[in-house]
């Protein structure tokens, strides 16, 4: 069937609700917006791989061309979620307003893979000396599951990626990292007229606190990168 134009795929890939979000009442499946994804793509003469990352959460490998290396045009299907009162407009509708495609995710980021699908259609009559991949995933905006799962499954994607997040049209070609961690503090109730008969969680968290501190300045004093206005990490 013809591929939609490109405002057209604008809109439907808005129009398919993908919101993660921690608050289950909240979250939705992004299952809609892979299927768009995988039936254009499909159409044109990719592969594609639909990964279950969780029950309703999907991500999308889309690929032509064979080999090692290669370049994958990597992007996040879901959004953050929304309050429709703040909006002006129907965030789920595109809709223009001065020149601009306004609608939740036009920048941040489903209205990327629409742009990918037009700028890899005239390539598509050469052959690749290497692969081309396009990843959608999921869960960006929340717990990061689908890149957790890609990282878990640990299949070689490409040589470079091009990632998709709006940057106001400037090239950044690297960016920081986070890690995230947990620690839960168990104390014991006592009386404060004998401290022996608990355990303070305050005093223990105290000395977590040092702890992760000193751990904060041995990283500072070996990894650092001038390249980032804050070359060391936080």
């Amino acid at each position: 069937m013809p591929l939609p134009t490109l405002k057209d795929q604008f809109a439907a890939l808005i129009a398919a609700p993908s919101v993660s979000c921690t608050q289950a009442a909240l979250d939705q499946s992004n299952r809609q917006v892979i299927d768009l994804l995988a039936g254009w793509l499909g159409d044109l003469g990719f592969r594609c791989d639909i990964q279950q990352v969780s029950p309703g959460k999907f991500n999308l490998l889309a690929s032509r061309g064979s080999g090692p290396g290669g370049l994958v045009l990597a992007g996040h299907s879901d959004t953050v979620p929304y309050d429709e009162q703040l909006w002006s407009s129907d965030p789920l509708r595109l809709t223009e307003v001065d020149g601009r495609w306004v609608g939740l995710g036009s920048c941040d980021m489903k209205g990327f893979f629409a742009l990918v699908i037009e700028a890899v259609i005239p390539l598509l009559e050469h052959d690749f000396k290497q692969p081309l991949l396009i990843l959608a995933t999921c869960d960006e905006e929340s717990s990061m599951s689908g890149a957790r799962a890609l990282a878990t499954a640990g299949q070689p994607l490409g040589r470079a990626a091009v990632i998709g997040e709006p940057t106001g049209l400037r090239p950044i070609r690297m960016h920081k990292g986070i890690l995230m961690d947990r620690i839960d503090v168990l104390g014991r109730s006592g009386h404060s007229s004998d401290p022996s008969l608990g355990h303070s969680a305050m005093e223990a968290m105290h000395e977590v606190m040092g702890e992760l501190m000193g751990l904060r300045r041995q990283w500072q004093a070996t990894f650092s990168n001038p390249q980032f206005t804050v070359p060391t990490p936080t």
